[in-house]
């Protein structure tokens, strides 16, 4: 998410953040908090300098540097947690773990409309990159040029439906110009104003023209091209194939001539490819608000979450002292929700449990579509509910994560406040129920007198197996999970074991959390590896950047997130009023029908327990599973 696991869209880490990570989207839990709230935490007097050393969610670290990402790189891990404490985007949102907009640190001011509602302009602040250069509006066309040639490599993109008139961004801009500090785009239609804001606005990263480059010290036009041009697309896609292949060589990052001009807070000191450790250090020319107080931030690696407990449990004073970590579920207390910091198995090791953030974030494995030996199976919706109805939430919810964790309900986040909720998604329950899903399956056509149940009444009648399915077809698929963690073990066991109870027999296969990302691609012509993945639980999607919760990003046919390929003609038609209109009717009505839906399979939001040595305040914490670390400091 940058789905959880995300994309911002992010997928969010299928993880805890330090454990999490949607995906993003990814990240892409398969999730966990942000940053986490004060907890039991100090309140005394900041100090400026000290180094904090993070740790990172087991086998998962940031592979793509450039602001620019792939949908298999839109991770929050890549996004809100590395790229943007070095690029900051057009518009912020997050601080203070609310689903707001944080006006104050963002480049953009507030958007202006004409009266038509057909033309936005957009004045930014007098923030300078760290070559000295001004951050101005050539470097956001910089980005909407490129996200213009490169739609079929953007993880933002929603194509254009023809046949009920959507547009998503940047098909929407009939014309784009910039002078100086001053953004003007025309739309070709009026829009929903918070939506544009939201949900497109919110996508772009301004790009500094010493990006525009198409080899070593080879100037490109990208940049300065007239929008929508010819020369525009030519020159941006020599600069794509420049930049894409410089984003992931890490080995090359810290000192190279594009990636260390920053406009952020941070610039990158130390970036290790093979183990994923990273160092970031203060952005010294930074010209936006919030100072770092701390000298250093180190990111500390795990390929499981027992090894960092370990170092977390030697004490706050040991040799691979950890200052801000996470417990493993399954070395966490019960959860307080008046004291989260009761029962620490840490305090006396110099740790406090810092107070949860509740991602506004839905969890789910995503399930592939386009598969040609299970897509049939998934493509069915009494299928795919019965496989829902197996998943137990609550009671993961209470077992594994021990209270710390709330249900996946629906499209639309129920946690945090802030998401415009229909009155039918305020009552929705998460469902547990494996008889009911084994009847399902009885009633369409299937023998379930074995486990996996078996096709016998192939066709497409009301109580046959449906199209594409054969006679002596198997209900049964594989899902892959990040590795490293104990708790992903059991859950996948739980699930594998509750399914079966119904006659569905789930595979399940362990991988590192970046070899599922890169699993995870839609299934093209161009990447047949996207054809045969059958399930993924890579975490999930945190709302981020598509922060007006539409689903343009995520569910509708096409959407660049949307890697498993689920396609419903009039939940696209229900999709585009949303971004068209005002009315927030419309809105409902996508997520009441969306309800009856099954595009994914939905998990429980576990919170990351995180914890903190005693004498580090954190920020309140970001509901969209970022880093703030210039709000650190060590007090007195």
């Amino acid at each position: 998410m940058a789905m959880s696991v995300g994309p911002r869209r992010v997928r969010k880490a299928a993880v805890l953040l330090a454990a999490a990570a949607t995906v993003a989207a990814c990240s892409s839990s398969s999730g966990g908090g942000g940053g986490g709230g004060q907890g039991a935490g100090p309140t005394g007097t900041p100090t400026h300098g000290g180094v904090v050393r993070v740790a990172e969610a087991p086998s998962t670290f940031p592979n793509a540097i450039w602001a620019f990402d792939t949908p298999a790189q839109v991770t929050t891990v890549n996004t809100s947690q590395f790229q943007q404490l070095m690029y900051r985007p057009l518009y912020y949102w997050g601080l203070d773990d609310k689903v707001s907009l944080d006006a104050d640190v963002s480049i953009g001011n507030a958007p202006t409309w004409s009266a038509d509602g057909k033309t936005v302009t957009i004045q930014l602040k007098s923030w300078k990159w760290s070559n000295g250069e001004p951050v101005d509006a050539q470097d956001v066309l910089f980005w909407i040029n490129m996200a213009v040639a490169e739609t079929a490599n953007s993880a933002y993109y929603t194509p254009p439906n023809a046949s009920i008139g959507a547009k998503y961004f940047p098909d929407d801009i009939a014309s784009a110009t910039a002078a100086g500090q001053t953004l003007t785009l025309t739309l070709n239609t009026p829009v929903n104003q918070t939506w544009f804001l939201d949900d497109e606005l919110s996508q772009v990263t301004p790009m500094a023209l010493a990006w525009d480059l198409t080899g070593p010290g080879k100037k490109g036009s990208c940049a300065t091209d007239a929008f929508g041009s010819d020369a525009a697309k030519t020159d941006c896609a020599a600069d794509y194939a420049y930049l894409s292949a410089e984003s992931i060589k890490g080995a090359d990052w810290v000192g190279s001539p594009i990636w260390s001009v920053v406009d952020g807070p941070w610039q990158l000191k130390s970036y290790n490819g093979s183990s994923g450790a990273y160092d970031v250090v203060p952005n010294t020319a930074y010209s936006g608000p919030q100072k770092p107080y701390l000298d250093e931030v180190d990111f500390v690696p795990y390929t499981a979450d027992t090894a960092e407990y370990a170092d977390l449990k030697a004490g706050s004073s040991s040799a691979n002292a950890i200052d801000y970590g996470y417990l493993p579920p399954e070395d966490t207390a019960p959860f307080n929700a008046k004291d989260p910091n009761a029962g620490n198995p840490l305090a006396g090791a110099g740790y406090y449990v810092i107070n949860p953030t509740y991602l506004d974030e839905i969890s789910y494995y995503q399930i592939n579509f386009a598969n040609a030996n299970v897509g049939p199976l998934f493509k069915q919706p009494y299928f795919t509910k019965a496989i829902q109805d197996t998943v137990d939430q609550q009671g993961i919810i209470n077992g594994i994560y021990k209270g710390w964790g709330y249900p996946s309900t629906g499209a639309v986040p129920a946690k945090p406040a802030g998401n415009p909720l229909s009155p039918k998604s305020q009552s929705e329950q998460a469902v547990y129920d494996t008889a009911a899903a084994k009847q399902l399956l009885t009633s369409h056509g299937w023998d379930t007198g074995s486990s996996p149940a078996t096709c016998t009444s192939p066709g497409t009648g009301p109580n046959q197996c449906g199209a594409g399915i054969a006679a002596g077809t198997k209900a049964s698929f594989t899902l892959d999970y990040p590795s490293g963690q104990a708790a992903l073990d059991t859950l996948a066991a739980d699930m594998r074991s509750d399914a079966a109870k119904a006659g569905i027999a789930i595979n399940t296969v362990s991988q590192t959390q970046n070899t599922i990302g890169n699993e995870g691609v839609a299934c093209t012509p161009a990447q047949p590896a996207g054809c045969q993945w059958q399930a993924l639980l890579y975490g999930g999607w945190v709302y981020s950047p598509d922060y007006y919760p539409t689903g343009d990003a995520l569910f509708a046919t096409g959407a660049g997130p949307n890697v498993w390929s689920f396609s419903d003609p009039k939940l696209d038609q229900l999709i585009v009023k949303t971004t068209t209109g005002s009315d927030i009717n419309d809105m409902y009505a996508y997520e009441d029908y969306i309800a009856g839906d099954q595009p994914v399979i939905y998990n429980p939001n576990p919170l990351t327990v995180y914890v903190g040595v005693k004498n580090l305040h954190v920020d309140a914490g970001d509901p969209f599973q970022g880093y703030e670390p210039e709000y650190w400091y060590y007090t007195k």
